[in-house]
């Protein structure tokens, strides 16, 4: 090949490429924004938990059972769905409570249970007491339950409702503190 046709091959292959390039970045799409790294997710979720306290002797105070945990990564508060528990109190009293929507916090030893409350306490010598309302905090130290909401204590014989409760579960002992109103049914006498 002569020097000047290989010239001209050259310049067309530079041609060509330059042509390339300009339809390359013609048609290639617009520059994409950096992507900016997400902040991590600051909870973690626990699922299927049965999660059990003990006093300072090592007798179970409270078992506590959810589909479904959720907390911070840093702090003592958990957010509780459907929390279900159970405690045992001094005299053989077994208090069982549920809610939809509960909030542990472990620093405090506090739970506090929202949304259609009902705790029902069983004892094979006295009829079943069933306490509802829609936010009541369990003091699992204490074994106290208290709100300073309206709630309904219930028995076979009758109801009660009152604004404020403040029921020790330890000692199977519920007072209804202010506005207490009543309906009870007297049983028949056998003959």
């Amino acid at each position: 090949m002569t020097p000047e046709r290989t010239r001209w091959v050259a310049a067309a292959l530079a041609l060509t490429a330059l042509a390339s390039y300009a339809l390359l970045r013609y048609f290639a799409p617009d520059r994409l924004a950096p992507i900016k790294p997400q902040a991590a997710r600051q909870d973690n979720e626990i699922r299927g938990v049965e999660m059990r306290v003990y006093d300072k002797t090592g007798a179970p105070n409270l078992v506590l059972i959810s589909p479904r945990i959720v907390s911070p990564r840093r702090g003592d508060e958990y957010l509780i769905e459907t929390p279900l528990f159970d405690v045992l109190s001094e005299g053989g009293a077994r208090w069982k409570g549920e809610a939809r929507v509960g909030r542990l916090d472990i620093g405090a030893d506090r739970l506090w249970l929202e949304d259609d409350v009902r705790i029902v306490g069983r004892r094979e010598t006295r009829p079943t007491t069933t306490i509802t309302g829609e936010r009541i905090e369990f003091r699992m130290t204490e074994r106290l339950v208290v709100s300073d909401e309206a709630v309904t204590l219930a028995q076979a014989q009758g109801q009660i409702s009152g604004v404020g409760l403040r029921a020790d579960l330890k000692n199977d002992r519920v007072v209804l503190q202010n506005d207490v109103e009543g309906v009870y049914v007297t049983q028949k006498r056998k003959s």
